[in-house]
């Protein structure tokens, strides 16, 4: 099988692409995405806003390129931290993930929040965003499971999936709090240790 050559055309246009988005991340993060226009990212990036439209139809595609960069980024983060650990460790190691992920974030979070509300207002932004929603807990779930398995738990008294929606929540309702108050913030890693523990505790089938 013939493997595609990568033409300089090619190389080009995936550096625009990328120069286009690093832009648009600053620009989303300083102004907020409301206030952004496409102008405003191409002229951070130093293109023409033809530029933006040759490689992304719309301000809400740019801004979803960046979402899934963003969950890919983290959940790679989750996997590399957690696989590569001893099983004994995983409870332990969800608290400290906070350093490879940072839990709290206040520009993205703030960002994403206002997108989240304009994406609850437009039923087609919200099917794509709740599409992304979905993937990542699958991807969550498909690592919990891995995870379980290696820790000598095949069947947990609770789905796999459940257990993956209540450490998504639990992360996202730690965002929203640290937000406001710090102590929760420098908290978070402990908390969700403590979270881990729990569940693994109520999880493990029932001894005989």
């Amino acid at each position: 099988m013939t493997t595609p050559v990568r033409t300089r055309r090619d190389e080009q246009r995936a550096r625009t692409r990328h120069e286009l988005l690093e832009a648009a991340q600053t620009v989303f993060a300083r102004q907020g995405y409301h206030a952004t226009s496409v102008d405003d990212v191409a002229e951070a990036a130093g293109f023409t806003k033809g530029a933006v439209y040759s490689n992304f139809r719309s301000k809400e595609e740019l801004f979803l390129e960046l979402l899934d960069r963003r969950i890919d980024r983290n959940v790679e983060a989750l996997e590399d931290v957690l696989l590569s650990s001893e099983a004994e460790e995983r409870p332990r190691m969800l608290g400290e993930i906070r350093d490879s992920i940072v839990l709290v974030d206040r520009e993205w979070f703030l960002l994403q929040t206002e997108f989240m509300l304009y994406a609850a207002r437009n039923e087609e932004v919200r099917e794509r965003v709740a599409d992304r929603q979905r993937r990542t807990r699958e991807r969550i779930t498909e690592l919990v499971r891995t995870t379980l398995a290696d820790m000598g738990i095949v069947e947990p008294r609770v789905p796999v999936e459940d257990l993956a929606q209540l450490l998504l929540s639990a992360a996202s309702g730690l965002n929203h709090a640290g937000m406001i108050d710090e102590d929760v913030a420098s908290a978070s890693g402990d908390l969700l240790t403590s979270l881990a523990e729990l569940l693994l505790e109520a999880i493990s089938p029932a001894e005989a």
